[in-house]
């Protein structure tokens, strides 16, 4: 009976297998590693949604440039019954559009302003027009 006891000793200390430490220790690297490749993930789905928004923005802008090109024509810019010259916008001023309807849950606003153009007369039919497409994005 002595000689198994000893031998049930050898063979207990010779089992090999994981300490706790060890595995804490590889639940700490492995949820470390998980929480890098979220935040990678994160970061992606920021640019995508960011990249959408200034898509969206850029159609707008250019739907709200349509108009503008239909009814002006540069002939009529030193016209008194031209709406984008005087009285309403005096040859320089800006202008804002309606909020247009949200589009992804995100509200858009448009703003055009017009500027005579630099190495232009003050009543040269030229006019530069900006148009700034304002927004929210959306937190997560």
């Amino acid at each position: 009976p002595l000689e198994t006891i000893g031998r049930r000793q050898k063979a207990m200390v010779s089992l090999t297998g994981f300490t706790l430490i060890e595995i804490l220790v590889s639940a700490l690297i492995l949820a470390l590693v998980m929480t890098g490749l979220a935040n990678i993930f994160l970061a992606g789905k920021r640019h995508i949604l960011h990249t959408r928004s200034k898509i969206q923005a850029a159609e707008l802008g250019r739907l709200f440039l349509a108009p503008l090109q239909m009814e002006v024509k540069q002939s009529d810019w030193n016209s008194s019954t031209n709406d984008y010259n005087s009285p309403n916008l005096l040859r320089k001023g800006t202008r804002t559009d309606a909020t247009q309807p949200p589009i992804d849950g995100i509200p858009y606003t448009a703003t055009f302003a017009t500027d005579v153009p630099p190495g232009f007369a003050v009543t040269s039919p030229m006019r530069k027009v900006k148009v700034t497409i304002n927004w929210t994005e959306p937190s997560f």
